[in-house]
């Protein structure tokens, strides 16, 4: 666990030296390194961070709470457990569902990630998790991430959102929650709530939505806008 390898060297701990290709699932870090339960640095040819790494979808303190109400105290490791554990449970998964396996997409942070910046599978930029994992070695570590749901079968489709603000005069305004809908070939995802952060005129957002259904091909999007009504935009508006 973290704090004991977080910090050790390479004969110690899990590294790329260790075997022909060596892949990780990060889970649960969080905090600062020498207190995190799983390792938060690159250690394997590719580094697969779910849902940035931390805590897993599922895992929430309701949850614990709901476990130590009808189970009492002696259950209270299951919250650590549950985050931790879940790089197993995704590749137990990984082999289940083994044809629709889960997509990792390779991005230098969290944040560009969040942005839907890195949703490329060109040159090696994604790679399947787990089990059917392509085995891409690279002279350094490549960081992965990819959005998950909280119970089997975990994949999830990833998608980039752009918005481009029109305005004659310059506004912003601080955490706008929007619906968004999807509507593919195959199916559709309706009502996806977000929020951005900023809301500037004449500013483009990009961030990354993801629905547990496939759509196939996007035909149509409709996005509503939640907080403000159209009136106390009127003057942006016109």
């Amino acid at each position: 666990a973290g704090p004991t390898f977080e910090y050790a060297d390479a004969l110690t701990r899990l590294s790329p030296d260790d075997a022909d290709f060596v892949d990780v699932l990060h889970t649960y870090t969080r905090g600062s390194p020498d207190r995190s339960i799983g390792i938060q640095k690159p250690v394997g040819h590719i580094d697969i961070y779910p849902n940035g790494g931390g805590f897993q979808p599922g895992c929430n303190l309701g949850e614990a709470l709901r476990l130590i109400a009808e189970k009492g105290l002696a259950d209270v490791d299951q919250l650590v457990k549950c985050s931790h554990e879940r790089s197993i449970h995704l590749f137990i998964d990984s082999l289940l569902y083994e044809e629709k396996p889960s997509m990792a997409y390779r991005c230098n942070t969290k944040e560009a990630f969040e942005k839907g910046l890195c949703l490329s599978c060109r040159k090696n930029r994604c790679n399947n998790l787990g089990y059917k994992v392509n085995r891409v070695r690279t002279k350094r570590n490549t960081k992965m991430y990819l959005k998950t749901r909280a119970q089997m079968p975990y994949k999830v489709f990833h998608y980039q959102v752009k918005i481009h603000f029109f305005g004659k005069t310059n506004m912003t305004k601080t955490n706008q929650p929007f619906l968004i809908s999807l509507y593919g070939t195959l199916d559709e995802s309706e009502n996806i709530a977000f929020t951005l952060p900023e809301v500037s005129s004449n500013k483009t957002f990009s961030f990354l939505i993801y629905t547990e259904v496939d759509i196939g091909d996007l035909l149509m999007l409709k996005l509503q806008w939640e907080k403000d009504s159209f009136f106390s935009w009127s003057d942006w508006w016109t």
